[in-house]
């Protein structure tokens, strides 16, 4: 009994080890076949890191980076954790992150301070006073006294000047005087002061000779302050408002008060030509004159080398052509005919012009290269490219034409563009 027993569990143990055993030869050398929670994962990571791959077309790198790092973690050595790290070191690329980029920064040391010798604040560098100051002053003090002389006409209706000299004079240095305190705290320079002022003094004389022309018949001296300070306050905040962008140097608004002032006496001796004479006629061609001047300069200055001094000589030419012909005035008067004060205006009108010409021909080689903003470079090459491009220092120039791909984000198909105008600012 206890021999077949025996014999049965043999038996028994012998077919479990037979079934246990694989049907084929094993392979000491293979790898071990991936458990059912590896074979999820790799085709989580696959769809992943397809759905990475997608976003990297379309240039949405942060959220295809983010998505590459989740496959790389659920498939760390599979196929998809391959295609993960390419697309991680392409994004890496594409937005400027280097090696070791990822890795968290390493923590800021505090600075060791010694308490005995603290270290020196450089010194801001302090502007010359002759810069700005004295324009300052001028534009304050015009601007202050004729506001004042405004308010003090209205003192007495039968002496208006009894109010309007002294008031003007006491507003005019309080203007004088405060004026580079209040630019000195707007941190302006020079050429933002000149800005400022030349819209609130060409527009101040537009504005009177505007109230001037308005009124045909008995025009005083108090409507003619009153829009000169309505035109001088818009001019004031027009320039102030141009001033802010700082686009303009000291010789460009040379080069735009030497314009409006020549459109100015320009108008003067064309109206000469209009006979018989009358007052609302010069007036109306000053402010065309003014307004001219002024559209010219500014659109001519940033193309222009101009400085203060410069201009100073241009404008001194153009008025001593125009002055001229008022010599020849004195021997050809003749009071019963109108003939001497037609030709008196055009030699002047035309003395203006030339003197203005032969002051920017002889003055060509004078302060050459220093129309520029104090530390800005000349001649930046940084318009974008295209056809017709502005640089930043207000140069136009031709580009070549050429061709660039649209941004998928932009277009939902591939394309090219072709720029026409590119600008810089």
């Amino acid at each position: 009994m206890r021999r077949v027993l025996a014999a049965a569990l043999v038996i028994a143990s012998t077919g479990v080890v037979a079934r246990a055993q694989p049907t084929g030869p094993a392979d000491p050398y293979g790898e071990p076949e991936p458990t059912q929670d590896e074979v999820l994962n790799e085709q989580i990571a696959q769809s992943l890191v397809q759905r990475a791959q997608e976003l990297y077309d379309a240039r949405v790198f942060v959220d295809a980076k983010q998505l590459a790092v989740e496959a790389l973690v659920k498939s760390p050595k599979g196929q998809a954790g391959s295609h993960a790290r390419f697309l991680i070191a392409a994004i890496n690329k594409q937005l400027g992150i280097t090696e070791g980029g990822d890795r968290p920064p390493e923590p800021i040391k505090p600075p060791v301070v010694d308490l005995v010798k603290q270290p020196e604040v450089p010194s801001q560098p302090e502007r010359p006073s002759s810069s700005y100051v004295t324009p300052a002053r001028v534009h304050g003090a015009l601007y202050a006294g004729l506001i004042g002389t405004t308010v003090g006409s209205f003192f007495s209706k039968d002496t208006p000047a009894g109010g309007a000299i002294p008031l003007g004079i006491v507003t005019g240095v309080a203007g004088g005087l405060y004026a580079p305190r209040l630019t000195d705290r707007l941190g302006w320079n020079d050429a933002q002061i000149m800005t400022a002022g030349a819209g609130s003094t060409w527009l101040g004389f537009m504005g009177a000779f505007i109230a001037d022309a308005v009124k045909t018949d008995g025009t005083n001296a108090r409507q003619v302050l009153v829009g000169a300070s309505i035109g001088s306050t818009v001019g004031l905040a027009a320039g102030a408002g141009l001033a802010m962008r700082d686009t303009y140097t000291a010789g460009d608004i040379a080069l735009v008060d030497t314009l409006a002032g020549i459109g100015v006496a320009g108008g003067f001796t064309i109206g000469m030509l209009m006979q018989p004479a009358e007052s609302e006629a010069y007036s109306v061609n000053a402010v065309l004159g003014a307004a001219g001047g002024l559209v010219v300069g500014l659109v001519a200055a940033p193309n222009t080398n101009t400085t203060p001094r410069r201009m100073l000589r241009v404008a001194g030419l153009s008025a001593a052509g125009g002055a001229a012909p008022f010599l020849l005035y004195a021997a050809i008067r003749n009071p019963d005919s109108k003939a001497d004060e037609r030709v008196t205006g055009l030699l002047s009108t035309a003395g203006l012009l030339v003197g203005a010409y032969l002051g920017l021909r002889l003055t060509r080689d004078m302060d050459v290269g220093l129309d520029v903003k104090p530390g800005a470079k000349q001649d930046v090459e940084d318009a974008p490219a295209a056809l017709v491009g502005r640089h930043s220092d207000g140069r136009w120039a031709l580009g070549m034409i050429g061709v660039k791909p649209l941004s998928l984000e932009l277009a939902p198909q591939p394309g090219l563009a072709m720029p026409l105008v590119g600008g810089a600012f």
